[in-house]
């Protein structure tokens, strides 16, 4: 309990307004992600999904010096996105559920505060279009740049970073089967490693 506890708090700012939606907690308009204390992010559509991904994921966080690890059913396609931690029995501790028009809860152990649009924009800034989010950051006045490189294996490493004017604030490694990010501002990082 504890561990998912922290899972939740781990990089997440609180404070969300919510109201009840059939016993579980949703938004009922879905609120801004501040990526920085100024600028805001308005979640993409579903549809902006760069590629389909329907797995199980070994997910790690970091939140200063305290770490969690757990497997993560991961959906991120045109209809919907979805994160389920899993216990170590397989069995669901706690689910979220993203379709555009709400971010859906349906777990009492995730705090009724949690801004749940900033676990969204994370998978987002993962997994979703470049020229999408570079359009929708940029709006925001900030930077999203894209690299590609081969690394010493010969498998390609993509790069993507988010900067507030010369600051890098987010930077995202994606490669086969794995994907890290860190977020500098507010010091914590995840890695998602499995089917991509």
């Amino acid at each position: 309990m504890k561990k998912l506890l922290f899972l939740i708090a781990c990089g997440i700012l609180v404070a969300c307004s919510s109201t009840k939606y059939e016993g579980t907690e949703a938004t009922a308009k879905l609120n801004p992600v501040y990526v920085t204390d100024k600028a805001t992010f308005q979640l993409l559509a579903t549809s902006q999904v760069e590629k389909a991904v329907d797995a199980v994921q070994h997910f790690k966080a970091q939140f200063g010096d305290k770490s969690f690890e757990s497997d993560v059913l991961l959906i991120a396609d045109a209809q919907k996105l979805s994160l389920t931690i899993l216990n170590d029995f397989g069995a669901t501790m706690g689910e979220l559920n993203y379709n555009n028009d709400l971010v859906v809860f349906d777990s009492a152990l995730f705090p009724k505060a949690l801004k749940a649009e900033y676990i969204v924009a994370d998978v987002q800034f993962c997994l979703y279009r470049v020229d999408a989010l570079q359009k929708a950051l940029a709006d925001s006045g900030l930077r999203f740049v894209v690299s590609v490189e081969d690394s010493v294996d010969g498998k390609s490493v993509e790069t993507r970073s988010i900067f507030d004017g010369e600051k890098e604030i987010a930077h995202i490694e994606k490669s086969i089967g794995k994907i890290t990010y860190s977020n500098y501002l507010r010091d914590y990082a995840y890695t998602l490693q499995g089917d991509f």
